[in-house]
């Protein structure tokens, strides 16, 4: 397992989340598990109907769990090209603190991204976050992850079928 904090701060306060999640590679789609992508899948029960057996977590709602599927989402394509191929992957979200007076629920989407990065060994999102003075809170822009720049994936092909026919490769020749 491994924890990823997520720290946002603005001029009069800011929004700190202390996740502690874990992933698996599995053969087939888990069950019980939220289907975020064809191949990402997400357990949020240890935080929904458990009470934290080190009393140190927080129990959250089914909206807020909600942001964890929302951010998953938003790098379902990032995570799934970092895993085996033909493998489904887990996400399991085993605690989550935060300070309940300084609290937006969008940061639950922001922490889950920030973890996944740490874990799967993307690149960094852009959030475009901003403060909204007038409404007090933190204001999310949400972006989809882009890969760099050079880094387009390309399909490999086998060069003969189960047949032992030739191939045609990915310009259409054989």
């Amino acid at each position: 397992m491994r924890t990823a904090v997520y720290r946002v701060f603005g001029a009069t306060w800011g929004i700190a989340i202390d996740l502690t999640a874990g992933s698996a590679s599995v053969a087939a789609p888990p069950h019980g598990a939220q289907r975020i992508s064809d191949r990402l899948w997400l357990d949020a029960t240890p935080v929904l109907e458990h009470p934290p057996t080190d009393r140190s977590g927080l129990r959250l709602t089914p909206d807020e769990v909600g942001w964890f599927g929302h951010g998953l989402g938003l790098i379902a394509e990032a995570i799934e090209a970092a895993r085996p191929p033909g493998r489904h992957t887990l996400v399991t979200v085993h605690r989550v603190l935060f300070p309940e007076a300084d609290f937006q629920a969008e940061g639950l989407a922001a922490a889950i991204i920030e973890w996944s990065r740490k874990e799967f060994g993307i690149p960094a999102v852009p959030l475009g976050i901003s403060f909204d003075r007038a409404a007090n809170r933190f204001a999310f822009a949400w972006r989809t992850h882009q890969p760099p720049p050079g880094a387009e994936v390309r399909r490999k092909y086998p060069a003969r079928d189960l047949l032992g026919r030739p191939l045609p490769d990915e310009r259409g020749t054989e």
